[in-house]
């Protein structure tokens, strides 16, 4: 019994948060370096009244706001932008010290659609000391059910499928 409180009182020695042994050894980071406050996905539109300006065009931008929350300032961060149902990844190079307010507006965002709110997670840090931070992958299933069938729809499949797979037994003949 006294094994088992001198194991247990070494390993709360190890993960207490006063020796930080815990937390050197995980080196996992769970948040990522810069903070993002705006991200927002906007549908461009040139008119065509006037026929000296050529034809209409559509374009899309991304409105993104971010702040660098290390002590290290940043020279480059990368961004999974998420809209629609469609991902783009952006990056962003230049000097992000810790708390200056960056605003950029990225235009002709490919892969994008629509208007509105999206989704902008920070993926990658380059800092100006060489060091660097990449988010972990997210392994956790997202499934898309915009285009999933209604109950009635997938029956129907189902009887079509086993109507085609065994069909009825003719008998008869004379």
């Amino acid at each position: 019994m006294q094994h088992l409180i001198t194991v247990l009182g070494a390993v709360a020695a190890l993960a207490s948060p006063d020796t930080g042994v815990a937390a050197q050894q995980t080196g996992i980071a769970t948040h990522a370096p810069v903070a993002v406050s705006t991200c927002a996905v906007t549908d461009l539109i040139g008119s065509a009244s006037y026929a000296e300006f050529g034809p209409p065009f559509s374009s899309r931008a991304l409105q993104l706001t971010f702040v660098n929350t290390n002590d290290t300032a940043a020279t480059r961060v990368t961004f999974d932008v998420a809209s629609g149902g469609a991902h783009a990844t952006i990056t962003d190079s230049g000097r992000f010290t810790k708390g200056a307010q960056i605003e950029r507006v990225f235009g002709d965002l490919a892969g994008a659609r629509g208007d509105g709110p999206a989704t902008c997670t920070v993926t990658a840090v380059t800092f100006a000391d060489g060091s660097s931070w990449t988010a972990q992958a997210d392994r956790t299933f997202h499934p898309d059910y915009s285009r999933a069938l209604t109950v009635e729809q997938m029956s129907k499949a189902w009887s079509d499928e086993w109507n085609r797979i065994s069909p009825p037994v003719v008998t008869g003949g004379g």
